[in-house]
């Protein structure tokens, strides 16, 4: 959750495991929830830092219809607080109490979450925890609200050692078959807003932060983003391009864009989505050359219809032949 600046939605790799690990443990089947859900087939070995959030959307959805809403909750509420959420706690280490925290709490997700908004309001008397995200006319918005408050429900209960419960939410989306079922009775519900918001009483702001060593997984490196937006586009289609036809659709889908609004995008920094996908393929298949796979292998991962499409491919990225290529980074040192 966090900098308005970003303009790739995004949710961090190691987060997007954890959920896809868990949902396979409770007996959603692994390869077809990757499948359905549009994350990349070796995303339990992948090293990106970032995959698309629209993935992870469809992934909740796709969970609930097999676990049931009642068991979805359950396990989804479980992953954050054990095993999400202590990644994250690092970060509320320097603040006091829980009410000197939540004024930063933009700068505490900033490494974590870089695509969503997160921000501290007072308004009328009243604090609130605040997340905005974009497209809530989408398929699947309702989840990333579901997810959203789970979130801050598990956060405020591990800050005050509590079963905490909210009284007031506000969502931005105006379905709420799905949120009503996981509210605690009484809570208020406000439809149509601005942003996704849960009201944080007074009393919880004056309640002192007492973490232990337990509380926290091993600290996360720090992920160093790129600032232009082909740079991050580079970076998230990464994983999707073995073993898939990366068109300008399917990627425009992934980063929940539509076509026109990608290629405009790129064309604004000089590029194209021609050049980014050749980037792409050229990264990928280095990388597989320089682990000693065959060319006929490291074509078909690509998608290549034949051996002569990937050379072409690749020289005209790279000025080299992936021939020339693999043996110069497989050439024994002479003695």
């Amino acid at each position: 959750m966090s900098s308005t600046a970003f303009n790739v939605p995004v949710l961090q790799t190691n987060y997007a495991k954890i959920l896809v690990e868990v949902c396979s443990e409770y007996g959603v089947d692994l390869h077809k929830l990757l499948e359905d859900s549009g994350l990349p087939a070796d995303l339990l070995q992948s090293e990106s830092d970032f995959i698309p959030s629209e993935s992870i959307k469809r992934l909740l959805f796709l969970s609930s219809n097999q676990l049931g809403m009642t068991k979805f909750t359950e396990v989804i509420a479980l992953a954050i607080k054990r095993r999400i959420l202590p990644y994250i706690l690092h970060q509320f280490k320097p603040y006091k109490t829980i009410g000197e925290a939540l004024p930063h709490i933009n700068t505490i997700f900033s490494s974590d979450t870089p695509s969503s908004n997160v921000f501290f309001k007072q308004e009328h008397g009243l604090s609130w925890f605040c997340v905005k995200s974009v497209g809530k006319d989408r398929k699947y918005f309702q989840w990333a609200e579901v997810f959203a408050i789970l979130y801050i429900i598990e956060l405020m209960s591990l800050l005050t050692h509590s079963r905490w419960q909210p009284d007031n939410i506000k969502i931005q989306g105006t379905e709420t078959d799905i949120i009503q079922s996981i509210l605690p009775t009484g809570c208020k519900l406000f439809i149509d807003q601005e942003y996704k918001a849960i009201r944080i009483p007074q009393q919880i702001l004056e309640q002192p932060i007492h973490l232990t060593s337990g509380s926290f997984s091993s600290k996360p490196a720090i992920v160093e983003w790129h600032t232009s937006f082909t740079d991050n586009v580079f970076e998230v289609l990464k994983p999707y391009v073995k073993e898939k036809d990366l068109s300008v659709e399917y990627a425009a889908q992934l980063l929940d864009y539509s076509v026109r609004t990608l290629q405009r995008k790129l064309k604004a920094e000089k590029t194209t989505f021609r050049q980014l996908k050749e980037n792409l393929m050229l990264s990928i298949a280095c990388e597989l050359l320089e682990e000693g796979h065959s060319l006929t292998y490291v074509s078909s991962q690509l998608g290549y219809a034949n051996l002569s499409h990937f050379s072409r491919a690749f020289k005209r990225a790279s000025g080299l032949t992936p021939k020339m290529y693999k043996d110069s980074v497989t050439e024994k040192p002479k003695i």
